[in-house]
């Protein structure tokens, strides 16, 4: 097997990651290589990869959960570990990608996005700079970003605040966002990165979803 750069193992990590915390252990294995077939197959087009991640989670309704953060795996991988210059998001193919892709994945691709990112120019993570200097929530011209994610921006003790206290303010979180969802284990996320909380102590009430998508970030920012 040919070694991996920096970001397929990344991605690599962060799938098997949010497989075991979903399903537990169980048959981990070969859902991982069937997703890893996918994902990782650069001889095939990202669209037919596309298309092909759909029928394996048509496939496998127990995984259906996961299929946003799957889409997400896969784009984050075609955009990092598959060299592309700036032309190429110019030219029919990334348009044909960008218009069948539309309502695929979740926020938690700008997420993954910054985390590549942030390794490669040895920023320090945090939330503040996720969202000042990578999603530009405080220009004008950003205000999309802004309402998405303004339960993160407005809340400005969210760092500090205790599970039930994340839990209360994702209530509030308008369900359009796309954030709702994943609120809950993205705050949890970052206060792992700024504070190093432990893990252990809010483990055993985070759903297995919830659960899955914290370590999978976790996972992708640790390799």
């Amino acid at each position: 097997m040919s070694q991996l750069i920096p970001s397929q193992i990344a991605v690599e990590q962060s799938l098997h990651a949010i497989l075991v915390n979903f399903n537990g252990k169980q048959n981990i294995t070969v859902l991982f290589n069937e997703l890893s077939g996918i994902i990782f197959n650069e001889e095939t087009e990202f669209i037919n990869r596309n298309t092909q991640l759909d029928s394996w989670t048509e496939q496998h309704p127990d995984q259906a959960e996961l299929a946003d953060i799957l889409f997400d795996l896969l784009m984050v991988q075609f955009l990092s570990a598959e060299l592309h210059d700036e032309e190429y998001f110019d030219s029919p193919e990334w348009n044909e990608i960008e218009n069948k892709t539309l309502n695929k994945g979740s926020e938690m691709l700008n997420l993954f996005l910054y985390l590549s990112e942030a390794k490669e120019t040895e920023v320090d993570i945090t939330m503040e700079d996720f969202l000042n200097e990578f999603l530009l929530v405080g220009e004008d011209e950003f205000q999309d970003e802004y309402r998405i994610y303004e339960s993160l921006i407005v809340n400005e003790d969210l760092l500090d605040a205790d599970l039930a206290g994340i839990r209360f303010i994702q209530k509030s979180v308008k369900e359009e966002t796309g954030l709702q969802a994943y609120f809950v284990s993205l705050v949890l996320f970052f206060q792992f990165i700024e504070d190093g909380i432990e893990l252990a102590e809010v483990a055993e009430v985070l759903s297995p979803f919830e659960s899955a998508i914290l370590h999978g970030m976790i996972a992708f920012n640790e390799n």
